[in-house]
């Protein structure tokens, strides 16, 4: 077997040496009438992260059934370019693109971490993140609104021009809001499990873990938001992954004392207007 390289040691050019990654997220692209290609953020052993294209084809050792998310694999031979989007997934510098024989094969003996990069409410609110890069966010639920109709620039979200949008509100650990949209079949996605699980707009029975993983930083109505990226972006309720878990645990302890101490003070308010009335 060829030797193996890590994501950070990558240079330009075709290489015949393999890199072990995990597909963090798996999506197809139409190009033209139904041909497709396949785009993919990937992440090695170290963490470092990458976006791949699997073109059109043919390739003689890719089966493409055999791809999804969260599954390690090796891919060898193939070609390290330069980004091909104006605005990258990734900070890396490179881009993997496939060739007809590039081999790609699944494997199973790996550690599987997450390669979260959780972002911090007050980063955000204070516009320190770079815009267009994906980032992971963490919170618990506070407001769904309906799935409704927004104008956009064409060829954003698909061929029309006006998108379906999602507004939430998602509460951290510290008890700030931040204001999330989702775009696109992701208002769908979101409102699809939300109400399958039984769950309304003033839904506050139980708190609601969420996690947005590969969002992007927006505006709304001169306040910094967040929003989903075309094609790679994910939405996860009530997720139960390990490495999470004090987060999950400290952002429901939060939003329960949180709730509380308003459901209190609204009580005082409804006493104080019966005094004043009696």
């Amino acid at each position: 077997m060829s030797e193996q390289i890590y994501l950070s040691n990558l240079s330009r050019g075709r290489t015949l040496k393999y890199v072990r990654v995990k597909i963090l997220s798996l999506w197809r692209v139409r190009i033209y009438g139904f041909r497709c290609k396949t785009e993919m953020l990937l992440a090695d052993e170290q963490g470092t992260k990458i976006e791949g294209t699997i073109g059109c084809g043919p390739f003689h050792n890719v089966d493409m059934r055999e791809l999804r998310e969260d599954a390690w694999y090796t891919i060898s031979d193939f070609v390290v370019s330069v980004p091909i989007r104006r605005t990258p997934n990734t900070l890396h510098p490179f881009h993997i693109k496939f060739h007809s024989d590039t081999k790609m094969t699944l494997i199973y003996d790996l550690y599987s971490p997450n390669f979260f990069e959780f972002a911090k409410y007050s980063v955000i609110k204070r516009r320190l993140l770079e815009a267009n890069r994906p980032f992971d966010l963490c919170g618990v639920v506070v407001y769904v609104s309906e799935i409704k109709r927004m104008t956009y620039v064409p060829g954003e979200y698909d061929a029309s021009t006006a998108c379906n949008y999602l507004y939430f509100r998602l509460m951290d650990q510290k008890g700030r809001e931040l204001p999330c949209f989702a775009l696109g079949h992701y208002a769908a996605d979101f409102m699809n499990v939300w109400t399958s699980r039984g769950y309304q707009a003033s839904f506050r029975y139980q708190p609601v873990f969420c996690v947005l993983r590969f969002w992007k930083v927006d505006e709304f109505m001169g306040e910094p938001s967040i929003s989903t990226r075309i094609g790679c972006s994910k939405i996860y309720l009530e997720p139960t992954l390990p490495e999470i878990k004090d987060l999950r645990m400290m952002s429901v302890f939060i939003a329960r004392v949180t709730w509380a101490i308003k459901e209190g003070e609204d009580c005082d308010d409804v006493g104080e207007v019966v005094d004043q009335n009696s």
